[in-house]
């Protein structure tokens, strides 16, 4: 425990801590795994999602939550440590937690940061803002179900344009989240990310003599615009992946899959692998944004199959309740005063 509190002093007081300002893949990869996600999703979606323009929609609203960066203080203070979590050279956070133990909140977590001693916009909540966006993407999904039942069952000319323009909006809508969901997805995929070692291994024991220079923005952003291709990307999807258990407990799972990759990516700095006229660590770069699409294609099929008892107004109306019959004015449950 002395260690440990050691460590967690000195990565508070080091150089890897003081900026959030790098942005994880940079404009090209977070559109990559935006892009190439879309076009690994299962059939069975709704028709718009394989559209090429949502595809591409998806790609630019990836880069959405690098763009709200630096809008006031306030803004800033909740949304900047969004993009990572810090664990230590253990595997835990800066809570003290395990990432399969994590607590319920994102206000649960900051306290119990605090408590340990922390900083909670400096520990990071990337769990926490996959968990949310996940969630919400979730939501979409249940009110366009609900919205699809009530156009096929609507004969008044007036609501049924009501409800189509309903259905446009929530589709803009939900390209828009899956957006959101696909920037924080490759976030978690940056193994930097994810590591007290945030930019350089910082003021902390270094026996492999890891560079301590400013990395992060030069291997994520200059490297892979200029090293990293689509097709490397596209080559590098696997094959769908269901959640098994909870979402949380599999994004949990993906954030510690990506803490181990720490150490290998400091070993590839080493030898020289992602200078700017070096391919070699090319490869390994996209083998990372490969595993970010991979995991949003598959959170955004989770959140369509899950997406069947979701509520979908401020009343509490679930897609359960429409589908059984319990709820009759579908019209009212989509436009309000259900």
């Amino acid at each position: 425990m002395r260690f440990r509190s050691l460590i967690l002093s000195l990565a508070l007081a080091s150089g890897a801590f003081a900026s959030h300002e790098a942005f994880a893949w940079g404009d090209t990869g977070h559109r990559l795994v935006g892009e190439e996600a879309m076009r690994a999703l299962p059939k069975g979606l709704p028709a718009f999602l394989y559209r090429v323009q949502s595809i591409k929609d998806v790609g630019q609203f990836s880069r959405e939550p690098d763009i709200w960066r630096k809008a006031g203080a306030i803004h800033d203070a909740e949304r900047d440590p969004a993009h990572l979590m810090r664990l230590d050279d253990t595997g835990l956070t800066l809570a003290g937690t395990d990432l399969g133990n994590m607590p319920a909140t994102h206000s649960d977590y900051d306290a119990a940061v605090r408590a340990h001693g922390g900083d909670p916009i400096k520990a990071g909540h990337l769990y926490y803002s996959l968990s949310d966006a996940w969630a919400q993407v979730r939501k979409d999904f249940g009110v366009m179900r609900v919205i699809d039942l009530a156009i096929a069952k609507e004969k008044d000319k007036p609501k049924l344009a009501d409800l189509k323009e309903a259905l446009r909006r929530r589709q803009d809508l939900t390209l828009r989240d899956i957006g959101i969901l696909s920037h924080y997805a490759g976030d978690a995929t940056q193994p930097m990310h994810v590591s007290i070692h945030y930019d350089g291994w910082g003021d902390l024991p270094n026996p492999d003599g890891f560079t301590t220079e400013h990395v992060h923005w030069p291997v994520e952003g200059p490297y892979v615009h200029d090293h990293v291709t689509q097709a490397m990307v596209h080559d590098r999807v696997s094959p769908l992946t269901s959640c098994a258990g909870t979402q949380e407990s599999c994004i949990a799972a993906r954030l510690k899959r990506n803490w181990t990759q720490v150490v290998p990516l400091y070993k590839l700095e080493k030898t020289g692998a992602f200078k700017p006229d070096s391919n070699v660590g090319a490869e390994y770069l996209a083998t990372l944004l490969g595993r970010g699409a991979s995991d949003l294609r598959d959170m955004v099929a989770d959140a369509w199959t899950q997406s069947t008892d979701a509520v979908v107004n401020s009343a509490g109306v679930s897609v359960t309740d429409v589908t059984s019959g319990k709820v009759k004015d579908l019209y009212a449950v989509v436009m309000g005063d259900s």
